[in-house]
């Protein structure tokens, strides 16, 4: 295999309609870069002296009579400028300078890409400034349309740049060197900050921010569109820059350097990366590009399974077909076995995942439908980042379930940690693991936010199952929601009963449906084990703390006694979880009528909400006042009254008028249990109701977009509806602030403080970066003066958009797809 090329521009996964990228709309973009910077900096160690950094990741180098001098090398390349294009120009010559036989990184070219797009300002659609590609790969990138993505299927390396060096996110200990343990890594600017300067001081924090979370959302899209195990990067701010490595556990950023008094540093970083293989620069070599034959073979038999299970027409089964393939992006991967396992190493094809990793440290899971290349057996391929320091491998956790005669879980084929192409001999049980997690405790590793870091130790990691279907979000109608996670509630039962096992991640994305041939609607399965424990005798878990998908963790998990108390989950935590995946489903895909602005609302409060506590994070208040009022679900007029019946009986289940929360008496698993089979026995309920609603996201676009792209929104209410979803203005939000600190699961960053701790703005609210400290009085001034130019600017600005919405189309209708 290390002679096969490596596999580039891999395809992502659609959204349910198939119609575009999942996850990367691009009026979004600012709420999620924020949450890039937030997640990011759990997991930045910093700063690594640079050179350790280039002996570390390039110990060895080839003969260097072919490299280029480094002398006076970036010497045309200005200390600051008043533009980004002043800067990587100057670069990209220095870069790609060469002789007839020297140049600085052989085989590789530096190209100018940042403008080579439909909106090269705007955050949705920006791209790296200069890509580094091979030589042989650069012409799809001259080649590619504009509105592509093609530059981050092919970027082996690329350089964001800024300005001026206090453009830099970062700052390095001042010497003589402070101690690492107190020094804060992200620029401050608490000693700046007086009542005369602060908007110039947030503004400036913001430009900052916005440059930094560019940076982190390129090597996040990097890595789901190429099969990586690892990225390097550079940051040039004038003339100083920064080499960064990112992996699945967090990224290692170095020391600044000036390139112009030390050229040294950056040319021999380039002539290393250069000279390394394949694999040493990150590429994952146990993935190839498939042979015509095995194309020809996945596409065959994923689409008579399609057939098999959606029982539509000849167009339903096109577009299904294409949730899973994408012609000429078809690669084969190798699934070695456990050790528990006696199975050889066998060969899976695979090719749009329906699930693409969008965060870079976590599981970073790919999900693929995958074809067995010797048997032809359809399979689900799950490729994914584990925590070494689990006492469970999922794929172990599922055999001993199928074992067991757990119902409704898959049955699994194979699993196993993903051996290292690097390794010296096959006797080396060398396996691909993350790197970051080595330097988190180095003597030079500064904090972030205050907090020192603390780094999980991941590896690469893949399972097959023989079950194979497709998300609950697809589900066609009332009677497959609730009988489906009937059978959910079945296999948690199952489960504890016979190996004394909780699940402690109920949530949509791990549940499938699956057409069998004894039952007219789709079953229900229960998957992702992954964080599942056993219970002792009082029925708690064995490992202690929160785990789960926030947006359905039970209203006793997301409280605060339970994060103080290092608390443990139980089966009736994942029992009150299913009900809230239930109702989300019911909420977003059965008739009901609830105007889009409430349904967002309710999502937001009800969901999402989380507070940011002396940095605990802290939520279940919407759920908390539903359990108790009914405030949510009550006025809500269901198309199904069975369904209305059936919610309205379990709620009162777990929370009877009076009650403790989650203490009623019929709040017990045999008791739903016989409810619930005996209401589906009972009931007749709609089979084909399904009715998709949309999120209002309007004031959670990025407020440089919104004026030129097109609203995918109905007619009736538009204008009501995007006044509702005015962003406020600054100071209007930091109204919104003082009365409330909830938020939602978008994490914006906020400017380091020893003495305060500011809540995330959740996605009703324009994400307000709250860098610095201020007076009341100076807050007071700026909410009075921005509240009657608030509303004034909102009606304004937003009915154009209502005039013009229907005019707009994206420029890049075409490429949305991959």
């Amino acid at each position: 295999m290390s002679q096969q090329q490596c596999v580039y521009n891999v395809p992502m996964a659609l959204d349910l309609d198939s119609s575009r990228t999942a996850g990367l709309d691009p009026l979004l973009a600012l709420a999620r870069n924020q949450g890039h910077i937030y997640d990011i900096q759990r997991c930045t160690v910093a700063p690594m002296p640079h050179p350790d950094f280039i002996e570390t990741f390039f110990p060895q180098t080839k003969n260097r009579s072919a490299c280029l001098s480094y002398r006076n090398a970036f010497s045309g390349v200005p200390s600051r400028a008043d533009s980004v294009v002043k800067i990587y120009n100057p670069l990209i010559s220095a870069l790609n300078k060469r002789t007839k036989f020297k140049s600085r990184c052989p085989g590789f070219v530096f190209m100018p890409t940042s403008e080579h797009s439909i909106r090269p300002q705007r955050l949705g659609y920006a791209k790296p400034h200069i890509c580094c590609v091979k030589a042989e790969n650069a012409f799809h990138i001259q080649n590619a349309h504009p509105g592509s993505r093609v530059e981050f299927g092919y970027a082996e390396l690329f350089i964001h740049v800024m300005a001026d060096p206090t453009d830099d996110f970062f700052v390095d200990p001042a010497p003589p060197e402070r101690l690492a343990e107190y020094h804060e890594f992200v620029r401050s600017f608490d000693d700046e900050v007086n009542e005369e300067n602060f908007e110039d001081i947030q503004a400036r924090y913001k430009a900052l921010a916005r440059a930094h979370g560019l940076h982190v959302a390129f090597a996040v899209e990097v890595f789901a569109r190429q099969q990586r195990l690892f990225l390097f990067t550079i940051s040039v701010a004038g003339s100083m820059a920064r080499f960064y490595r990112w992996d699945r556990s967090g990224c290692v950023v170095s020391r600044a350097f000036d390139i112009r008094q030390n050229p040294y540093r950056l040319t021999e970083f380039l002539w290393r990366f250069s000279s390394v293989s394949d694999a040493g620069r990150g590429h994952d070599r146990t993935v190839r590009m498939a042979s015509a034959a095995e194309e020809a073979l996945f596409r065959g038999v994923v689409r008579n399974y399609l057939a098999a299970q959606l029982e539509g027409t000849e167009h339903n089964l096109d577009k299904a077909l294409s949730a899973h393939y994408c012609p000429g992006h078809v690669t084969a991967l190798s699934v070695t076995p456990h050790a528990s396992e006696t199975t050889g190493e066998t060969t899976f094809i695979v090719s749009r995942p329906v699930i693409s990793p969008l965060a870079l440290d976590g599981r970073s899971t790919r999900g693929y439908w995958a074809v067995n290349s010797a048997s032809g057996q359809i399979g689900f391929l799950k490729d994914t980042w584990r925590t070494c320091s689990q006492k469970e491998i999922e794929g172990d956790v599922l055999r001993g379930l199928n074992d067991l005669g757990v119902r409704n879980v898959p049955i699994l084929a194979f699993h196993g940690d993903v051996a290292d192409s690097r390794r010296v001999d096959s006797s080396d049980p060398g396996f691909q693991e993350t790197q970051t997690n080595r330097f988190y405790n180095m003597s030079w590793a500064g904090r972030m936010r205050g907090k020192i870091i603390h780094v999980s130790r991941r590896r690469h990691y893949r399972l097959v199952t023989h079950t194979v279907g497709q998300s609950l979000k697809t589900l066609r109608g009332t009677e497959e929601l609730l009988h489906s996670t009937y059978d959910v509630f079945i296999a948690m039962r199952d489960a504890l009963a016979k190996d004394s096992r909780i699940h402690r991640d109920l949530s949509v994305g791990n549940i499938i449906l699956v057409k069998e041939s004894d039952r007219a609607i789709r079953k229900g399965y229960l998957i992702d084990w992954d964080a599942s424990d056993r219970i002792d005798e009082a029925g708690e878990s064995l490992r202690p703390g929160r785990a789960g998908t926030w947006a359905f963790s039970s209203i006793r998990v997301l409280r605060g006694a339970f994060q103080e108390e290092n608390g443990k989950h139980t089966f009736k935590d994942d029992m009150e979880a299913l009900i809230y995946v239930v109702l989300y489903c019911a909420l977003l895909y059965l008739p009901h009528d609830l105007h889009p602005r409430d349904l967002t609302d309710l999502y937001r409060d009800f969901f999402n909400q989380r507070d940011d506590i002396e940095g605990l994070e802290l939520g279940g208040q919407g759920k908390t006042a539903n359990a108790r009022y009914r405030n949510f679900t009550r006025s809500i007029h269901f198309g199904s009254t069975a369904y209305k019946e059936w919610l309205t009986t379990v709620l009162d289940y777990h929370t009877p008028h009076r009650v403790p929360i989650g203490q009623g008496e019929m709040w017990e698993a045999e008791t739903l249990d016989t409810y619930w089979s005996q209401f589906l026995k009972t009931h007749t309920l709609e089979r084909d109701d399904r009715a998709v609603h949309r999120l209002v996201t309007f004031d959670r676009w990025d407020p440089d977009s919104p004026s030129s792209e097109p609203a995918p929104m109905p007619s009736s209410h538009l204008v009501q509806i995007l006044v509702d979803a005015v962003p406020p203005s600054p100071g209007a939000a930091m109204a919104g602030r003082r009365r409330k600190r909830s938020t939602s699961a978008d994490r914006a960053p906020v400017l380091p403080s020893k003495r305060s701790k500011r809540a995330r703005p959740g996605p009703s609210s324009r994400p307000v970066d709250s860098p610095v400290r201020r007076s009341s009085r100076i807050r007071e001034q700026r909410i009075r003066k921005d509240a009657s130019a608030a509303a004034v600017a909102s009606t304004a600005r937003h009915a154009t958009l209502h005039y013009t919405s229907d005019q707009r189309v994206l420029d890049a209708s075409s490429v949305r797809r991959n």
